[in-house]
């Protein structure tokens, strides 16, 4: 008898650690989108993995949450998905370049928009689109 009160003790207790809920838990929410590249003016051969989507909170704004794959895509894009984001917060969503990203000037190329709010539902996704150019 002994043994099957501690068994179920265990038992809700292990339930209890396991069902979310705190702070600290992964998010279910989405940001997904594409970057377009120039058309000219960069050479965009491996420009995808120079390229990091950051979802953060604005007072924390170096410090990426969630999941983010940046891939290459068609037609001079890169598709991007940003997982595993919390749900009910206010994030901003922006795009980073690595410094060896360079257009055939040698300027670092200009992301737009700049970083954007977002808050997002329970499961929802949110879609964000960003372009790089080199100026003429």
């Amino acid at each position: 008898m002994y043994r099957i009160a501690i068994a179920a003790l265990v038992l809700a207790a292990t339930g209890c650690a396991t069902m979310g809920g705190g702070g600290s838990r992964e998010g279910n929410a989405t940001v997904a989108g594409v970057v377009s590249l120039p058309q000219s003016g960069m050479k965009t051969d491996g420009a995808c993995d120079q390229l990091k989507v950051v979802v953060s909170s604005p007072a924390t704004p170096a410090d990426a949450l969630g999941r983010a794959m940046v891939k290459p895509s068609r037609n001079g894009r890169c598709s991007f998905t940003v997982s595993s984001l919390p749900s009910e917060m206010d994030l901003q969503v922006g795009l980073a370049a690595d410094s060896g990203l360079k257009c055939e000037s040698g300027a670092a190329p200009t992301i737009t928009p700049a970083p954007s709010a977002v808050k997002l539902k329970d499961y929802g996704t949110s879609n964000r689109d960003f372009t790089l150019s080199c100026g003429a």
